[in-house]
């Protein structure tokens, strides 16, 4: 007996839908950015100097005047200028003829002036005027205890001067008359009053 061949399984296939093409989605609104900066990797070589960028105007500056740059200055500054306050060192000032002066220079100084102790604590402090003492001359002690405060008139004390002790505390005030010292009220180191005599 002959076999015949299985019968082939029947697939029934659906009619083809007919294809829609795909719409792109709606627009959505666009929104600029701006990119994060880049950081940097520390460089080898150390960068050249970059110039400094134009100031930034801020908003209360007028914008209709805008503020000129300054002037280039057509020297180098000093400290001798006559805009700036002199300042030295008060032991390298030189007695002459009664007045004194800044090493090297033929007018007496005028001028603040400041001493130091080799301990390097300050010793004195106060002004000169054409090469003498004026104005108030303050003196401490190596404690660091202000010590004294004289008015200075040509070189001499002339007018309030306060004196403390060692400790802080008040020792006497009064006035310079004529070369003397008249005190107006005394205290003890402990801060006690003392008569004046």
């Amino acid at each position: 007996m002959e076999t015949q061949p299985a019968p082939e399984p029947v697939v029934q296939t659906e009619p083809a839908k007919p294809v829609e093409p795909e719409l792109p989605p709606p627009a959505e609104p666009v929104v600029k950015t701006t990119p994060p900066p880049a950081v940097e990797e520390p460089a080898a070589v150390p960068a050249a100097p970059v110039e400094p960028a134009e100031p930034e105007i801020k908003l209360s500056e007028n914008l209709g005047n805008p503020v000129p740059p300054p002037a280039k200055p057509t020297t180098t500054p000093s400290i001798r200028s006559s805009l700036s306050e002199r300042f030295v060192e008060d032991h390298i000032l030189e007695l002459k003829e009664n007045r004194w002066h800044h090493p090297g220079e033929s007018e007496p100084y005028t001028g603040r002036a400041k001493r130091w102790s080799t301990e390097g604590w300050k010793e004195r402090e106060g002004s000169y005027k054409n090469g003498l003492q004026e104005g108030r001359w303050r003196s401490w002690w190596d404690n660091g205890v202000i010590r004294s405060a004289v008015h200075m008139k040509n070189g001499n004390p002339a007018g309030e001067a306060i004196y403390w002790h060692k400790n802080g505390q008040r020792k006497s005030e009064g006035n310079w008359v004529n070369g003397k010292f008249v005190a107006s009220a005394k205290w003890n180191e402990a801060g006690e009053s003392i008569p004046v005599k």
